[in-house]
């Protein structure tokens, strides 16, 4: 008995001594493993970013593209993951960059306005402020373009600036390679921005319309774009550009290679934006917003990567706002609360989003005020001043001599409901199946059986407005009037309740948008009220309502709104806008047409809505 006694308390004690090493075993691995995770989490891994203008995804062989070779694209994607959902979430450069550079929606700081210049409060944290604070050696070369005043310094190019003014106290260095600079401290990791592997639109103003590698027959059209040759060759004259985009894209991989660097960096290839022929680059739709995003990362690495097999492509949304705030995420390094991005990649990894939040106003001289959501199938697209056709003449655009020959033969007669839609007045909403439509030109707005779906993104979409507070709902000049005079920056206003009343602007807007006749006694009181949003909205209801609206009591508030001082500069735009409607509907046109040309002519023209009364004055003349 007491042997067994004996033998069972040793068969305990051995059973608690593998216990306690199995337990001791598991925590030394727990701890291994953690501490293996830590040190990763702590790495600082280099990232060299490759951007590219006006150059939407479609334009590569990799996203699609049957008429054009782009080998090294293939390759990069081959090698690391390509989203093939990925939206800008403004089309067109400037503030496209903004909203990178900050995290922010440009609606939500007063960015969206196509090279404003507009101040932002220095308290807000720059993601290269970021990178540097955490020891990165931070490079931009060479396009900046940031879109606002704060730390401009002028143009003028030079090695240390960027080729779109010279943003101090922001990068180390605008060049290339910046992993080569001497003041680089050894084992300092980097982040590189180059933009080089793309084209501007401007390539397209210079072409020869001679292509020598893509022949023009081979091209294959846009539903919106007619089937005319100067749109064929301009399509040719691109797809050559993307060819040479596709051999510098080569060089700096192979350099980096050459460099001993690959590695040691996650390289990244984001398009910044769409285009580049008409109707992309400006625009909400999938030409004008979808952007190739492709990410390599190597296998040091590799617990960062969004899937475990390299050439995986990912489905998930991306927006703009997403991607500068996971470059923070994935350096471990600080990431400012105000960003409004959700992180994609690495340990910090949040929730998917169900949906991009697009926006476009003025784009150089033509005003206008368009917002947008993209789900993974489905475009809906606000237009606040449908009025207003997408293809508003815009010089730089009609450089283009695609452009010049597709309005040439619009004016002839000769585009149809599709090709011509571009000219002509937009509805108030439009909804898209990307799947079955990707030029977006099926407009299912007025489908029953999208009738739930309509109204899902319709009020999506104002939740989205008023959590990132979106500056659209004061006219632009009137906007920064009202900045200016409280001496506060857009971001700041847009912010205070009693100076910006959104959700009251946002009820104003629907009400012009969607009028019947019917409501013209609450566009009356619009009209009537101290305060120039809602007097704004007011006029944008009785422009949609047209000749319905014209009471005697509505002629006679337009017509005193259409002679405030020129000296009152907050009231300007409402006056264009009051002056356009008469001359729209032919009451009072000759001093409508005279109100608008003093506000061109005679106001200072470093203000903004001289554009607004230029450009209302070139849509009345244009007889689309």
């Amino acid at each position: 008995m007491n042997n067994f006694i004996m033998k069972n308390k040793q068969d305990k004690r051995v059973g608690n001594i593998r216990g306690l090493k199995r337990t001791l075993l598991a925590t030394a691995c727990a701890l291994l493993l953690g501490a293996s995770a830590q040190a990763a989490e702590l790495e600082r891994p280099n990232i060299l970013w490759i951007t590219g203008e006006d150059m939407s995804a479609s334009w590569l062989a990799c996203y699609g593209n049957e008429n054009i070779e782009t080998p090294n694209f293939d390759k990069f994607a081959d090698e690391g993951f390509l989203y093939t959902n990925c939206f800008a979430q403004s089309p067109v450069c400037a503030a496209a960059r903004s909203g990178w550079m900050m995290g922010m929606h440009p609606t939500s700081i007063g960015t969206v306005y196509m090279r404003s210049k507009n101040k932002l409060p220095e308290s807000l944290v720059w993601y290269a402020d970021a990178l540097r604070a955490n020891g990165y050696f931070a490079a931009n070369s060479s396009k900046t373009d940031y879109n606002t005043v704060n730390r401009y310094a002028g143009r003028g190019g030079g090695k240390k600036e960027g080729t779109v003014g010279h943003f101090v106290d922001t990068w180390d260095s605008f060049e290339p390679y910046a992993w080569r600079n001497p003041e680089r401290k050894p084992d300092q990791p980097f982040f590189q921005v180059i933009n080089a592997v793309g084209g501007h639109e401007g390539v397209l103003h210079r072409a020869k319309g001679k292509p020598e590698i893509a022949d023009p027959a081979d091209m294959k059209l846009a539903a919106y774009h007619p089937d005319i040759p100067e749109m064929r060759v301009q399509y040719a004259d691109y797809s050559e550009v993307v060819m040479k985009a596709d051999s510098r894209l080569k060089k700096i991989l192979d350099d980096l290679e050459k460099d001993g660097l690959a590695e040691d960096t996650i390289v990244v290839y984001t398009s910044d934006h769409g285009g580049a022929v008409g109707r992309s680059k400006r625009f909400l739709y999938d030409s004008g917003t979808h952007a190739a995003h492709i990410v390599r990362i190597p296998e040091k690495y590799k617990h960062l990567r969004p899937a475990e097999v390299p050439g995986t492509r990912i489905d998930e949304l991306v927006s703009f706002l997403d991607i500068t705030k996971t470059w923070l995420a994935i350096t471990n390094s600080e990431i400012p609360p105000e960003m409004q991005g959700c992180v994609y990649l690495g340990p910090k990894t949040e929730p998917v989003r169900d949906y991009v939040h697009m926006a476009r106003n003025r784009m150089d001289e033509c005003p206008d005020m368009q917002r947008a959501l993209r789900d993974k199938r489905y475009l809906y697209i606000r237009n606040f001043e449908p009025f207003r056709p997408n293809g508003q003449y815009l010089e730089y655009l009609w450089k283009a001599p695609s452009m010049k020959a597709w309005h040439k033969y619009h004016l002839a007669g000769k585009t149809d409901a599709v090709t011509g839609a571009f000219f002509r007045p937009k509805p108030v909403e439009q909804l898209f199946d990307c799947e079955a439509d990707p030029d977006n030109v099926v407009n299912l707005a007025n489908d029953p059986a999208q009738a739930e779906r309509l109204v899902r993104m319709r009020e999506e979409l104002a939740r989205k407005q008023l959590e990132f507070y979106d500056c659209g709902y004061l006219p632009e000049g009137t906007l920064m009037d009202r900045a200016q005079a409280n001496k506060m920056t857009i971001y700041e206003l847009i912010r205070t309740p009693g100076l910006y009343d959104q959700q009251g602007y946002m009820k104003a807007a629907d009400l012009a948008n969607f009028a019947q006749e019917k409501d013209l006694p609450k566009l009356i009181q619009l009209l009537r009220s101290d305060d120039e949003a809602y007097r704004y909205w007011g006029v944008i209801g009785c422009i949609g309502l047209g000749k319905q609206a014209a009471t005697p009591e509505v002629l006679d508030l337009m017509n005193g709104l259409m002679q405030t001082d020129l000296s009152e500069v907050k009231t300007l735009d409402v006056r264009t806008m009051a002056a356009f409607y008469c001359a729209q509907i032919d009451k009072n046109k000759a001093q409508a047409l005279r109100s608008l040309k003093e506000v061109e002519n005679d106001v200072p023209s470093k203000l903004i809505v001289t554009r607004r009364a230029a450009a209302n004055l070139k849509l009345l003349e244009a007889n689309y």
